[in-house]
């Protein structure tokens, strides 16, 4: 081989071999930039995801009805509903039910009865209850205060036209109280209610009657010529535990109800037209028990 054709054969060689090495680096540069790609997350893999909601602060889920709701009738219903009490809790408490299902709790405005454990506690409870449970009433309001620190609703309780407070202070059972006298605010009906506790004796500031001479059942009721007229119920109940009837008062009416007696009263017709003025409903019976 001449010394020219060599030289011809080794540059095409070179050139041959230029284009293979220019062609494997493209090759290389392309797998590159291929496993780069995969590598790096798409746009929409790498876009921030809408925040969530902040959550609700409330709620409006209304809450659990079962047992005894506090406040569960609204001002509008409390005065549409027709009440009826279902528990008398003490002296001065009664749970009510409205015609709608609606149970409150309320506390007799501008009276105090005593507490458990207390002299008259019982007593107290047992005159309520038989003047207003499984009686439909009038719940009045009066009181400065809508409710008391406890959540009870504050209402007078009248059952018919019988003001239940009213008949607990003459009977001897509850005082005047919680009113404009000891901060409480002045209520509508304050003036007889003070007016009445003066007139009357609480049940555990008398005095036992004294034991009878003679062995009859009951004291011997007061001659006709000798009509006794007593200041209050409290003082009649000392010697006429059931109070003082008419002849032929079957029961106690209250509201239209005939009951049976708590105490069988002393049938005189003189003796309770003395003292019918402590027959506060009307029903032939002066200060039953």
């Amino acid at each position: 081989m001449s010394r020219g054709w060599w030289l011809l054969a080794s540059g095409a060689a070179l050139l041959l071999g230029g284009c293979e090495a220019g062609t494997l680096a493209d090759e290389s540069i392309a797998a590159t930039e291929s496993a780069t790609a995969t590598s790096q997350p798409t746009e929409s893999a790498t876009s921030p995801t809408a925040a969530a909601p902040a959550a609700a602060t409330g709620s409006t889920t209304s809450p659990a009805t079962s047992g005894r709701p506090t406040g569960t009738a609204t001002a509008a219903a409390l005065g549409s509903e027709t009440w009826t009490v279902v528990q008398t809790v003490d002296g001065d408490t009664v749970d009510v039910l409205s015609s709608s299902g609606f149970l409150e709790r309320i506390r007799v405005i501008g009276i105090d009865t005593p507490e458990q454990g207390q002299c008259g506690f019982e007593e107290a409870a047992d005159a309520l209850a038989r003047l207003v449970d499984g009686q439909a009433i009038t719940l009045v309001a009066g009181a400065r205060d809508d409710r008391d620190r406890y959540g009870r609703l504050l209402r007078y309780l009248d059952v018919g036209t019988v003001d239940a407070g009213l008949e607990l202070i003459r009977a001897g059972h509850a005082i005047a109280r919680y009113d404009s006298r000891d901060g409480y605010g002045r209520h509508p009906r304050e003036d007889v209610y003070v007016a009445a506790d003066a007139d009357s004796l609480d049940v555990c500031d008398v005095a036992p009657a004294p034991a009878p001479t003679v062995s009859a059942p009951v004291p011997v009721a007061p001659a006709a010529a000798d009509v006794r007229v007593f200041r209050n119920c409290a003082e009649l109940n000392t010697v006429y535990p059931g109070g003082v009837a008419r002849t032929g008062v079957t029961g106690n009416s209250v509201s239209g109800s005939l009951r049976p007696f708590g105490i069988t009263p002393h049938f005189d017709d003189a003796l309770y037209a003395a003292n019918t003025a402590r027959d506060g409903d009307k029903d032939g019976i002066a200060c039953e028990k």
